[in-house]
């Protein structure tokens, strides 16, 4: 028969309490080099052409650079704060993602959810010897949550995990 108890939201669990743990160290340095490969060149491109613009003035010129010499540094601590602002956590029957400088948000991505997993690792990564985590979802399109500055070990034990779990949660269900 069906039932549907209520349930007391002081026994539910405490997610704030699981044990995060930050991205790897070069995590920042990959991001900060993937962010600046496009933001410099595209910069310097708006400097150079400014410049040889005849109509327009060396001040403005001048102004220009500062400006995008001011967003290249909040870029760059923005980019760093976020990374440092990153962590994981995996749980029993879950992987938990924290993120977000100003805005800060928790991912819980259930086990049982995941239908796809891939580690992928882009020129920058692989220089470094880092990896993204991606995880799908049932019902999602594309990846549903991508972990991006994980040491090439850490993401490829966590995939293992995942899968392994994963596997385990749906032979549980039936």
């Amino acid at each position: 028969m069906f039932s549907n108890h209520q349930i007391s939201e002081q026994t539910l669990p405490d997610f704030t309490q699981a044990d995060f743990k930050p991205l790897d160290k070069l995590a920042s340095k990959e991001a900060l080099i993937g962010t600046f490969v496009f933001l410099i060149p595209a910069s310097i491109a708006v400097v150079i052409f400014l410049y040889f613009l005849s109509p327009v003035e060396n001040i403005i010129t001048a102004l220009v650079a500062g400006a995008l010499v001011l967003i290249n540094l909040y870029v760059a601590w923005f980019t760093k704060r976020s990374v440092a602002m990153t962590s994981i956590a995996l749980r029993e029957h879950d992987l938990l993602l924290k993120r977000g400088v100003f805005w800060q948000r928790t991912i819980a991505i259930p086990f049982n959810r995941v239908q796809h997993i891939e580690t992928h690792r882009n020129p920058i990564e692989r220089k470094l010897k880092l990896a993204t985590l991606k995880l799908f979802t049932a019902g999602g399109a594309g990846a549903d949550l991508e972990i991006h500055g994980l040491s090439q070990e850490r993401a490829s034990k966590l995939r293992q995990f995942i899968l392994a779990n994963t596997a385990s949660e749906r032979h549980d269900d039936e």
